[in-house]
């Protein structure tokens, strides 16, 4: 009996060996991971986040250069692309794209020179924000609006705001809003 014991434990042994043997000479198979799930969670979080960039309100400082005019208006303001512009520089988003001087543009940054109403700067950053903003509103399922808020000193000349409004409207923004400050009522 002992030696049976002995060869019983014995071939458990060879058939440990020959199972171990196996399972290293087999490869190790990972199983797939499931990106879907993966996918969608991500495409929902950057619609999310597209839509939270999209509500964002916009800051405007104001400075010396900068008085806007007061209003009555009732009206509340729309999020929008915000052009600003001050007694020193033409600013998109806060970011300046044409200095001003005695209240005109530089002719040079004007495609069709002293006369002309295209703002070169403008209509190409402008157009970079529009494009932007299509892509956005294909992602959240809206429509894009092209609005434009524009934020401009009390004295600036009418020529000089026709001249911005025109370059706004070639880069697809046919929506304007004139920002004012709302007067103290009775």
């Amino acid at each position: 009996m002992p030696m049976h014991e002995e060869e019983m434990s014995r071939l458990e042994g060879k058939k440990a060996i020959r199972s171990y043997a196996r399972k290293l000479s087999e490869p190790e198979v990972i199983k797939d991971l499931n990106i879907t799930p993966m996918m969608d969670m991500m495409t929902i979080i950057l619609v999310f986040l597209l839509k939270s960039f999209a509500s964002t309100t916009s800051t405007i400082t104001f400075d010396q250069n900068l008085q806007i005019p007061k209003s009555v208006t009732q009206l509340k303001p729309k999020l929008a692309v915000t052009v600003t512009i001050t007694k020193k520089v033409l600013l998109v988003e806060g970011d300046g794209v044409a200095p001003i001087n005695y209240g005109r543009i530089d002719p040079a940054m004007k495609r069709d020179g002293e006369n002309g109403y295209y703002i070169t700067p403008l209509v190409d950053i402008l157009e970079k924000h529009a494009k932007r903003e299509k892509r956005v509103a294909e992602l959240t399922g809206q429509k894009f609006e092209a609005q434009l808020m524009v934020v401009a000193d009390q004295t600036t000349p009418y020529r000089l705001l026709t001249e911005i409004i025109y370059s706004c409207g070639q880069a697809g923004y046919a929506n304007y809003r004139l920002l004012v400050l709302k007067a103290k009522g009775d």
